[in-house]
């Protein structure tokens, strides 16, 4: 019996964003390796071919923004014989509704149950339901990489230490259903890097994980693994980790070459809107000044359609941010997803229609828009296109590669010996504003009306 793990993903030959970033579904990866050896598998990732369904079985990951195109795929292959099991983070909250398009769905983290389903699976007593839990520390495994292998990821060396988030930001899922923040054996690590280093040996790491600091204890004790193996690497941060001075030079004595930090918005009642509370009154420009002394370059991630935005905010924020020297800003409009805390009120008021994710575009200007600059709900100062507008503008004004803007991100690169990795960035900076530009000219013409005065 042959299975075949799939990751549907789209927009990634069409778009270029920091969105859109192709890396190994590590996720599948852990499930592979608690496959039975009984069971014949492969992996088939739209991020780095056209999909195919060569197999007796199809299990798919499935996310939100995804769901309708997994379940035509699902319903279509089920017709045709073969049996089809959905898991991840949106079957994890719409069970019921998955259930409809597969043979079994895994709800939770899959790791420990997925035995049990592959057993079923191959004495053909397959269950329609089965519910995963959080994966003990002790029982986490190193992920095989050559499962990945022959495929052109931009960031192969993709892993993850810790699973969960110890925040409650209300616009996320994971953070609510996946577990309790736990740390990876660093025994478990090290062999993970060690083969990462054998198969991508120029490559830095990326570590994908919610929040990879959170334990500072965890994080001294990692950073110092990282400094042993001398190998470099990029992570994300919250706002507070970045304007840690000490955890700051940790990092970059360790080998960090860049940080993604979740600003979300200037704004601190916005902030608070949401949840993030580790935000408030902290000091973002100095803070990323500091990180690129220590030869840090700093990518902040903001959201745009958050509850207390108007025009005139946003016309603030990109004067505000056009002093931070951040080396990329990736601008995003806020997502409303059902199981998180914003869901369920704003169906009740009529803010989003109830599971968006079924139902044809809401927007005209969807159709020609990557997912991350989709809309779906209803925000009280912008019709639709004016944020999608307001988005393009912001990425088009601030990721502009004036002379100023590379030169600094070279210094910065040099300081660290990271000149390659600089070079990344500013390529990676060029093709958002090309594509910022395109999309908003062509979102231009395919409206009447002009951008809301700031």
């Amino acid at each position: 019996m042959k299975m075949v793990f799939v990751n549907v993903m789209h927009e990634l030959h069409d778009f270029d964003s920091t969105a859109s970033i192709s890396q190994p579904p590590v996720p599948l990866g852990v499930l592979n390796g608690v496959t039975p050896k009984t069971l014949q598998t492969s992996l088939v990732d739209e991020q780095t071919e056209a999909l195919r369904f060569d197999g007796d079985v199809i299990a798919f990951s499935l996310a939100t923004q995804y769901a309708a195109k997994v379940y035509r795929h699902a319903d279509d292959l089920r017709a045709a014989g073969k049996k089809v099991i959905l898991g991840g983070i949106h079957v994890t909250v719409c069970p019921e509704e998955a259930m409809r398009h597969a043979d079994a769905v895994v709800t939770g983290e899959a790791e420990t149950i997925w035995p049990a389903v592959c057993a079923d699976l191959l004495a053909g007593k397959l269950q329609p339901r089965y519910d995963g839990s959080p994966t003990p520390p002790e029982r986490m495994a190193p992920v095989d990489y050559r499962f990945f292998s022959g495929r052109k990821y931009l960031t192969p060396a993709s892993l993850f230490a810790t699973r969960g988030c110890n925040h409650r930001c209300t616009f996320c899922v994971s953070s609510h259903f996946m577990g309790p923040y736990r740390t990876k054996p660093l025994p478990v690590l090290e062999a993970e890097i060690d083969q990462l280093q054998e198969l991508y040996p120029g490559a830095f790491l990326q570590f994908t994980d919610d929040n990879l600091l959170a334990s500072r204890g965890y994080a001294t004790e990692l950073l110092a693994l990282l400094r042993r193996k001398q190998r470099r690497f990029i992570t994300m941060v919250t706002l507070d980790q970045l304007c840690d001075a000490g955890l700051l030079r940790e990092l970059a004595a360790s080998g960090c070459l860049g940080v993604a930090v979740g600003l979300e918005s200037v704004d601190e009642d916005n902030c608070l809107s949401v949840g993030k509370r580790q935000n408030v009154g902290q000091p973002f420009p100095e803070a990323v000044r500091q990180a690129n002394d220590l030869g840090i370059q700093v990518c902040a991630l903001l959201m745009v359609g958050l509850p207390h935005d108007t025009p005139g905010r946003l016309a603030r924020t990109l004067e505000y941010l056009s002093r931070v020297p951040c080396s990329l800003f990736d601008f995003r409009i806020m997502r409303i997803y059902p199981g998180s805390s914003l869901y369920q009120p704003m169906v009740a008021r009529g803010e989003v229609a109830e599971a968006w994710w079924l139902a044809p575009e809401p927007v005209a200007s969807n159709h020609f828009l990557p997912g991350h600059l989709r809309v779906h709900f209803r925000h009280p100062h912008f019709r639709p296109e004016e944020l999608q507008r307001w988005a393009l503008r912001l990425t088009c004004e601030l990721d502009r590669l004036s002379a100023g803007a590379v030169a600094h991100a070279l210094r910065v690169g040099r300081r660290a010996e990271a000149a390659k990795f600089a070079t990344i960035l500013l390529a990676a900076r060029n093709r958002t504003v090309k594509q910022a530009r395109k999309l908003l000219a062509q979102l231009e013409r395919g409206t009447d009306f002009e951008l809301a005065a700031a």
